[in-house]
């Protein structure tokens, strides 16, 4: 049966996936009616080297330190598979450090504007608008009709961290776009779309970037994007909407204007495939008189009766726009004055000053909106047919618009008037810029977290790591209570005493009572005791610290080499093994520590 899972359901779960950090959520038990926000963990793991290999059925695959093994194959030893995911990450498991909500973003796929690319722009019916990756090969303008150039996505960031998205590119040759060459640097929050640029590009702003999420969210290859209002508040409209319940959501961005006044189903962009010709244009005509349905204009050019029905006049006064419908005209030879007849009231009387007026053919729109005002303007250009269509001018939106089509409508005093296509955009729901998520395709997921050194003693500072991991809700130590802390030490912390030399890291120790082996991440000589992982359990019957057969024995000797010391006590690590959800693995090369060093972490999730 043909299905289609939708970009939209992948954005759905990236903010589900957001949202996990900050929302509260119930959970069972003897306290099943306390609340409990989610809680993330990043891990590290695996001291040891990468070493060995897997057979996925046809092909042998060796891993070492600089070739890691792919979590994605199933024969892999860090594959999708429940003895993994479930059980044996717990054993190389090291340390987890809590990720804050501040710590996640959704991310779109980076894309600086650079003279002369040629860029997508939005099309409501077109999948393609919504890259997140360059495309080759498409048809663009060159000077030559059957030119082919890379084509990038609708969206870009300036020199200055400004996201902007296209909503048109100068077309010509069939709907072929030409380059941009102009910059975008303006920060317009209006619901109308800006103006078009030099090169005829219309850039949508969308957001800044700020220098706070640059400094954790920007990479070479990604930049953060985020929808400030609440992602369940369409249709509210105003400053509610999640922006502004007590303040909360407002934080005084221009991101926040640019959601507060996007118009949901308005119709602002416009593309005109083919100019037409032979269509009555007229410029700056002196209005004689206005009031009722009735207009008056001086030194017009058409005679004949009923010459300017299905035509449109279009003229400002008192600081508003009119558009109004001719539904029949008379001509005065005497007075060289047309009276035109509207289909809608002026809702103005005219006197004092009276304002010019300009004519062109009437743009019917079809479709399940209201109250849009759009006024075409003719083709002026070098080598413009007589009569066609050059623009479209939109004193007002409108807005509810799912679908829509434009008529040019004939004028019965003009030439054979035909040919024009123009299409009306519909915008995403909620207007342009009311959620840069969906609209930039931010189905990816960034989390950055930062090891500070040892991180009060919680992460290994003399020891690298190879696995990274994300935990989610855990619960403490022999317990079924929820972890909560900020870090969690996971390593087992054995004490020894009578050792017959230095201890080290990067060993493996065995002890003969009991058979079980642990891996040393590190060691703290002053307090003798040892962080290890990896721990196995023997085969001997008796039990050991824990109460289980064949774990390590206090009391009892452990050895690695020459070296022999004695389990005086083991401590668990800080988390309950097994417990929550292991979500993510991601296999590296070593990363070594330091008593100084941070590591800033980021994973790229997409969904």
């Amino acid at each position: 049966m043909p299905a289609l899972v939708t970009t939209e359901f992948r954005i759905h779960n990236a903010k589900q996936f957001r949202e996990m950090f900050s929302e509260a959520a119930q959970y069972g038990g003897a306290t099943a009616s306390a609340a409990l926000s989610t809680n993330m963990y990043l891990f590290i793991g695996k001291s040891a080297a990468w070493s060995g290999s897997y057979n996925d059925g046809a092909t042998t695959y060796t891993y070492t330190d600089t070739s890691q093994p792919d979590p994605n194959n199933t024969n892999a030893p860090s594959s999708d598979t429940t003895a993994n995911t479930s059980y044996s990450h717990w054993k190389d498991m090291i340390a987890a450090k809590k990720v804050a909500s501040s710590d996640v973003s959704h991310v779109i796929a980076r894309n600086n504007w650079t003279s002369g690319r040629y860029y997508s722009m939005y099309d409501d019916t077109t999948k393609f608008s919504l890259l997140t990756a360059s495309q080759a090969s498409q048809p663009v303008y060159t000077g030559s009709a059957n030119a082919t150039a890379t084509l990038y996505p609708l969206y870009v960031m300036n020199s200055t961290f400004k996201v902007y998205k296209c909503l048109a590119n100068k077309k010509t040759e069939g709907g072929r776009p030409q380059p941009s060459t102009v910059e975008p640097t303006h920060t317009t929050t209006s619901s109308a779309a800006p103006a078009a640029q030099a090169d005829g590009y219309v850039w949508k702003y969308m957001y800044t970037i700020s220098a706070a999420e640059s400094l954790k969210f920007v990479t070479s290859s990604y930049i953060p994007v985020k929808q400030i209002r609440d992602a369940n508040s369409y249709g509210q409209g105003g400053t509610a909407g999640g922006i502004a319940v007590s303040g909360a959501k407002d934080d005084s961005s221009d991101q926040v204007t640019v959601e507060r006044n996007a118009i949901n189903g308005a119709l602002d962009i416009f593309t005109i495939s083919a100019d037409g010709a032979n269509y009555h244009f007229e410029n700056n005509k002196a209005i004689a008189s206005g009031t009722g349905t009735s207009l008056i204009v001086s030194a017009t050019t058409l005679t004949t009766a009923n010459a300017y029905a299905n035509s449109s006049v279009y003229f400002t006064y008192g600081g508003v726009s009119y558009v109004r419908k001719v539904a029949s005209s008379t001509y005065n030879s005497g007075t060289s004055q047309a009276t035109l007849t509207l289909s809608a009231t002026l809702g103005v009387t005219l006197s004092g000053t009276m304002p010019t007026c300009n004519v062109g053919p009437w743009p019917r729109v079809d479709g399940d909106g209201h109250g849009q005002q759009l006024v075409l303007t003719a083709n002026t250009t070098g080598g413009a047919a007589s009569g066609s269509v050059g623009g479209v001018t939109v004193v007002n939106s409108g807005n509810s618009f799912t679908t829509a089509t434009m008529t040019v409508s004939t004028q019965p005093g003009a030439s054979s008037p035909s040919g024009a296509i123009i299409t009306p955009i519909i915008p995403p729901k909620g207007g342009h810029g009311y959620d840069a998520v969906s609209e930039l395709g931010g189905y990816f997921a960034m989390i950055n977290t930062k090891l500070t050194q040892s991180e009060s003693g919680a992460f290994t500072t003399s020891n690298d790591f190879r696995k990274i991991g994300l935990l989610k809700d855990p619960n403490t130590n022999g317990g079924f209570v929820r972890y909560t802390s900020d870090t969690a030490d996971q390593s087992k912390v054995i004490t020894y005493s009578s050792a017959n030399e230095t201890v080290t890291g990067d060993i493996t120790i065995t002890q003969a009572a009991s058979g079980a082996t642990a891996y040393v991440v590190d060691v703290n000589a002053a307090a003798s005791t040892m962080r290890v992982i990896d721990t196995t359990n023997g085969s001997s019957d008796v039990v050991g610290y824990d109460g289980k057969p064949g774990s390590l024995r206090t009391g009892s000797a452990a050895t690695s080499g020459t070296l022999s010391f004695t389990v005086a006590a083991v401590a668990n690590g800080a988390m309950s093994i097994g417990s929550g959800e292991i979500i993510y693995i991601e296999n590296r090369a070593p990363v070594a520590r330091a008593a100084d060093q941070t590591e800033d972490i980021k994973l790229i999730i997409e969904f």
